[in-house]
């Protein structure tokens, strides 16, 4: 079978991930990245085609991508908040209407890839998928963030459809696949998308832990672990 690996972003468990608890006091958080670096992120690009039925509809350095079907579309991720009138143009641009979009997936719940999910929910009438961690930190507005607590908050917004390891959505002939993959956030998922020409797309989400404090983390005791299988998930696909 031929396959893409599409590492972009922007990381096993045979269970449904645990949501977050309250974060330890005690726990020093992680000095969050400035805005400017996640703006810089967010310059305008043009949508490129991937391959056949995969669009690129991001900015220049926070991955979209649009998969598209005759029964509607899948949307991967929704950058920031300010980017979504821009994601919303490059769908368009590209030659598809954003209220054909079926459902929205979320890779990680921070304001870089889940900052524009409430307005792209709003304006496509999609339903959004997401992990259970993801779907309560979404449903936070990224507060309770494990690492940087309260200091990257964005729109709030509900998930529809919780989905769990493995489990699939078919939509059009293509099947998109949960892999869950956390450490980067205790909710992080990747993605295994099946075209409709056969070939197999992985979106994998970010393997990274910057400034994380690995060891006795009280927020998140099972880091480290976590990280080795999400390795582990993503080199057996």
């Amino acid at each position: 079978m031929n396959r893409y690996a599409l590492f972009l972003v922007c990381i096993f468990s045979t269970s449904a991930l645990p949501a977050m608890a309250a974060l330890d006091p005690s726990q020093p958080l992680s000095p969050a990245p400035p805005l400017s670096l996640f703006k810089a992120w967010a310059k305008p690009i043009k949508p490129f085609q991937i391959t056949e039925g995969v669009w690129y509809v991001g900015t220049k350095n926070l991955s979209s991508i649009l998969l598209t079907t005759p029964a509607g579309h899948i949307l991967i991720d929704a950058g920031l908040d300010e980017s979504a009138p821009q994601i919303k143009a490059n769908i368009e641009a590209a030659g598809f209407r954003l209220t054909d979009v079926r459902y929205l997936l979320n890779s990680h719940a921070r304001l870089d890839q889940a900052g524009g999910m409430a307005r792209l929910k709003a304006w496509s009438g999609a339903q959004l998928v997401a992990s259970q961690p993801n779907a309560d930190q979404m449903a936070r507005g990224g507060r309770q963030d494990f690492a940087l607590g309260d200091a990257l908050p964005f729109p709030p917004v509900t998930t529809d459809k919780i989905i769990h390891h493995q489990e699939s959505i078919i939509l059009g002939g293509i099947t998109v696949t949960a892999l869950f993959t956390p450490g980067h956030l205790p909710g992080s998922t990747s993605w295994r998308v099946t075209l409709r020409n056969g070939k197999t797309l992985i979106y994998a989400d970010s393997l990274a832990t910057p400034d994380y404090l690995l060891i006795n983390n009280k927020n998140y005791p099972d880091l480290v672990t976590d990280i080795q299988s999400s390795f582990k998930t993503l080199a057996a696909q």
